[in-house]
């Protein structure tokens, strides 16, 4: 027996329960204990990890938290997808942990990673299915029953094809709608685009072009002014007593003094230095002083074009660059409407032949499921005659839907009748709590080697049976419990008898405090638990002798 195993169940501040601890084995787990010791707490704390509504009546009087931690080992294919699928770290175990506040706010951690609500519960029913006469009863939504009917079926490799011809055609699909509307886009603006296009181009502005001719224009502008401050320059450094006759006279006076002392030798290089830098800036100013306006264009053809390449600027992206990588934009939209018009036709081919092959592909998973269903349909009748459910008509009725889904052409739906001679109904409007929980029972043993959810948690299934029907619930549960971890509450010794994990709950009361406790009994306990559970009908003696002769023969 291998598959996904609740380990450990830790419980905190809820209802009377202040802090336990429960070690679950594989197998066949069974919980029992007088009523009012908390066992109905620990099935609703396990609810908690997988995603139900937390009652804040259920947070234990004075405290200010509630808190749920589990531990799961042996992880399924399935929780493992969905743990990737959201970066949840993990090895071969997880530890979720829910805390929630008394506003009800909850906190969710899976080994130690935030998740939200919502993957809880998409990860839950993956790790536990809990069925009660009040609680979460999966077999009653018509995806679980066509979940189970499949899981029965074994056809996995008919659904994996359909599935990924459905997924090939929703990813072409999507595609197509892209290129739809890109390629509407662009006819719609075609005449707008074109317009741009042609804007950009008339004008063809070059990187860089902009600031050279704010330049010339500053230069043309400033040009009387210009020709004013070069020749002020020109004149005090060139002109009569200028800069340049006033260095050349102290180059005399040095001269003397280095041939009087040489130390003055530096004081003349620099001179000289300046001297050479004179000339340069002489050069300068005579090359501005020679240069003509008509090496550049008329002012009014430069300011134009300014406004030209500043207009194309402020309409396209504030830059000459930003202009151009709009203006390549536009090429190629407008390029790509030939291409465009023949890619959108084969897509459209592909989705045809491929919508085609899955409806192949789906009648072809009908055909196996209707196989699976006929057999079904023979069988769980049977098993639920052994668990005292007589003359049951069970019918799966399925109805093509009107576009094909991910899971197929038809929706399968599980019918029943449980009375002779009334017509089968819906499962959900008809069986009762006790009642499908049997039918659950009956579906576990079809498919406990294959098991959907590796942990089943019955509560109290056992409600308005006993005697035989108890034995034989007990004993299918046993045997379901051969491929998949099973827990129960029972109040039916019938039932515990088959545990190979018996824990008996107790509350216990010191100075008007309640506290709950659990116990993994012994052999001898069991006798003892059992004989309590046999009631007061026989005699303490009597109670325990036919307590050993039970558990004797549920081995």
């Amino acid at each position: 027996m291998g598959g996904v195993m609740l380990s450990e169940l830790s419980i905190k501040n809820i209802a009377i329960i202040e802090n336990l601890n429960i070690d679950f084995s594989r197998g066949f787990n069974v919980l029992t204990g007088e009523t009012g010791t908390g066992k109905s707490i620990i099935v609703n704390s396990v609810n908690l990890l997988i995603g139900e509504r937390f009652d804040k009546t259920m947070l234990k009087e004075g405290e200010s938290f509630a808190e749920v931690s589990a531990l799961f080992s042996d992880l399924n294919d399935m929780s493992k997808k969905i743990l990737s699928a959201h970066d949840i770290d993990f090895d071969k175990e997880i530890i979720i942990r829910r805390r929630v506040n008394r506003k009800g706010v909850s906190k969710v951690y899976i080994n130690d990673t935030p998740v939200t609500m919502k993957i809880l519960k998409e990860l839950g029913k993956y790790l536990v299915d809990l069925h009660g006469q009040h609680e979460h009863q999966s077999l009653f939504y018509p995806e679980r029953q066509r979940e189970l009917l499949d899981r029965y079926g074994e056809y996995e490799d008919s659904i994996n094809y359909y599935e990924n011809i459905f997924d090939e055609i929703s990813v072409k699909r999507a595609k197509l709608k892209d290129m739809t509307e890109e390629l509407s886009n662009i006819l719609q603006n075609r005449d707008l685009y074109e317009f741009h296009l042609k804007e950009i181009e008339k004008v063809s502005p070059k990187i860089g072009e902009d600031e050279e001719l704010e330049k010339i224009e500053n230069f043309i502008k400033n040009r009387v002014e210009i020709n004013s401050y070069i020749e002020s320059v020109n004149n005090s450094l060139f002109g009569q007593q200028g800069a340049e006759e006033k260095v050349w006279s102290a180059i005399e006076s040095l001269n003397k003094l280095v041939s009087i002392d040489s130390k003055f030798a530096d004081m003349k290089d620099v001179i000289e230095e300046i001297t050479f830098r004179l000339e340069d800036l002489k050069d300068k100013i005579k090359e501005y002083s020679l240069m003509d306006d008509e090496e550049f264009p008329p002012i009014d053809e430069i300011e134009a074009r300014i406004s030209d390449i500043n207009g194309l600027k402020k309409k396209y992206g504030g830059s000459i660059e930003s202009v151009l990588r709009y203006r390549d934009d536009l090429v190629e939209k407008l390029g790509s409407i030939d291409i465009d018009d023949a890619d959108l036709l084969k897509l459209q081919n592909e989705i045809k032949e491929l919508e085609l092959k899955l409806l192949n592909a789906g009648e072809e998973l009908h055909k196996e499921r209707v196989a699976a269903i006929r057999k079904i349909e023979e069988k769980i009748p049977k098993v639920l005659s052994t668990l005292k459910m007589k003359g049951v008509r069970f019918k799966v009725n399925y109805e093509k839907l009107k576009s094909p889904e991910r899971t197929g052409l038809y929706s399968y739906e599980f019918y029943i009748s449980t009375n002779p001679g009334e017509t089968p109904k819906p499962l959900n409007k008809v069986a009762s709590g006790g009642e499908i929980s049997r039918i659950m029972l009956a579906f576990k043993s079809l498919i406990n080697e294959k098991p959907m959810v590796d942990t089943i948690v019955f509560d109290e299934i056992d409600t308005g049976i006993g005697g035989d029907t108890g034995y034989r619930v007990g004993k299918l549960m046993k045997e379901i419990a051969s491929g998949t971890q099973v827990i129960t509450i029972t109040h039916l010794p019938q039932v515990s008898i088959f545990a190979n994990n018996h824990i008996r709950i107790e509350k216990l009361s010191d100075d008007g405090k309640a506290t709950v406790t659990v116990k993994a009994l012994n052999e001898m306990e069991r006798v003892e638990e059992t004989a309590r559970m046999l009631g007061s009908e026989y005699g303490r003696e009597s109670a325990v002798e036919h307590a050993k002769k039970l558990l004797e023969k549920a081995q």
